[in-house]
């Protein structure tokens, strides 16, 4: 069995907000080939996925490293 450590929420920020699934799947990836550890919530509607948001998340001091490659990722 795989266990995992639980971090407090005041220790993790959210990177990334949007509506596409396979945009955030994408920068997932990218941060997790640079060693940082990320967390994928998707919580739109499970009925239509055109409601709500997905979010990725990582440890705050992993917050610039994460929204630089984010960014770099989007030019």
């Amino acid at each position: 069995m795989l266990r995992t450590k639980l971090v407090p929420e005041s220790k993790i920020v959210t990177v990334y907000q949007g509506t596409d699934e396979y945009s955030a799947r994408i920068f997932k990836l990218k941060l997790e080939d640079e060693g940082i550890k990320v967390q994928l919530i998707d919580e739109r509607d499970s009925s239509y996925n055109a409601f709500g948001y997905v979010y990725l998340k990582v440890l705050k001091e992993n917050e610039q490293l994460a929204k630089q490659i984010i960014g770099h990722t989007n030019e």
